[in-house]
């Protein structure tokens, strides 16, 4: 199955509007040393753990609610490959509108976008 790729422009605008969901796979340190503004970081190397939380405890672990089934999510990471792989698997765990920014974060950072770095 093929991805649906979305672009630097893209990413911008749902950074700026808060939604799509844009979903920061990297590691939390990754994360931690810059984002993408509004990203939210599910790190992939948790991706096998997430369907035995609840609820609850997804969003005490992650600060943030389980995103919903339907909701539109772009995927990222440092240049595209764990991005790739969290896209396979939103799309194998029945999320139906997820998007992948292939270029990630490399290219976000090389044309020139926001990057927040936490205190």
């Amino acid at each position: 199955m093929a991805e649906v790729i979305v672009e630097f422009d893209a990413v911008k605008k749902a950074s700026e509007k808060k939604s799509p969901v844009i979903l920061d796979v990297r590691d939390p340190d990754g994360h931690a040393g810059g984002h993408i503004p509004s990203a939210l970081n599910l790190p992939f190397s948790q991706f096998a753990d997430i369907s035995s939380l609840s609820s609850d405890q997804f969003k005490e672990k992650y600060k943030f609610s389980m995103p919903e089934k339907d909701v539109e999510i772009i995927t990222h990471c440092n240049k595209g490959g764990r991005a790739t792989k969290a896209y396979h698997a939103l799309k194998e765990a029945g999320f139906t509108n997820v998007q992948l920014y292939k270029g990630s974060f490399h290219d976000w950072k090389a044309k020139g976008g926001e990057v927040i770095v936490p205190e």
